[in-house]
């Protein structure tokens, strides 16, 4: 929540810090109050805490390996590729090796908690719900992922470096999401003629 005066104007703004992966200030969004204000509701004294994803003791565990800027496991984004096929309302636990330099990981459709990173608790800012991680330098993430119940084995969402000169070079996957008992029934294909027009 924000307050502001009739009229003000304010600029969100991202700046340099620290880590590898951000450079330079830019200003992200301009906020211009109307000339007329009007009171909001009441807040709550506290916010809701995030409902904990709960993964099953006996949850399937995925590993995805970060290589430099162009490759997780090792392979290149391939749009005619499956890499991965997930059971509707599965839980999971991905594991994001990351060897190299900075990267933020994005999963498509999903909600994940961070479970750790390199074995420690996150940070706060961390512990809600989300759908990118940051993959700090020469560390591993633990995700505990949650997936929906929507199937469609022809078409995949995408993990991906959410770094967009990564993922132009290719640091991107493809998941589907199917009834749960036909994973190995689906192919590891698609065709992708409709994409080239």
């Amino acid at each position: 929540m924000v307050a502001f005066a009739p009229g003000e104007q304010v600029f969100l703004r991202t700046v340099s810090g620290g880590d590898d992966l951000d450079e330079g200030d830019f200003d992200l969004l301009k906020l211009v109050a109307a000339e007329r204000l009007t009171p909001s509701p009441g807040l709550p004294a506290r916010l809701a805490a995030p409902e904990t994803i709960a993964v099953p003791a006996n949850a399937r565990v995925r590993r995805f390996r970060l290589n430099g800027h162009d490759a997780i496991n090792g392979k290149e984004m391939d749009l005619s590729r499956i890499d991965e096929v997930v059971p509707a309302g599965a839980t999971e636990i991905w594991e994001i090796e990351n060897t190299v330099y900075a990267h933020n990981f994005h999963i498509h459709e999903v909600a994940f908690q961070v479970l750790d990173v390199d074995g420690e608790k996150p940070a706060a800012y961390a512990s809600g719900h989300k759908d990118t991680v940051y993959v700090p330098p020469k560390s591993t993430v633990r995700l505990a992922v949650r997936f929906g119940g929507f199937t469609d084995p022809a078409t995949p969402y995408m993990y991906h470096c959410h770094i967009l000169r990564h993922e132009d070079s290719g640091m991107m996957g493809q998941f589907v999401i199917v009834e749960p008992g036909t994973e190995s029934q689906v192919s590891r294909t698609i065709a992708t003629a409709h994409l080239s027009h």
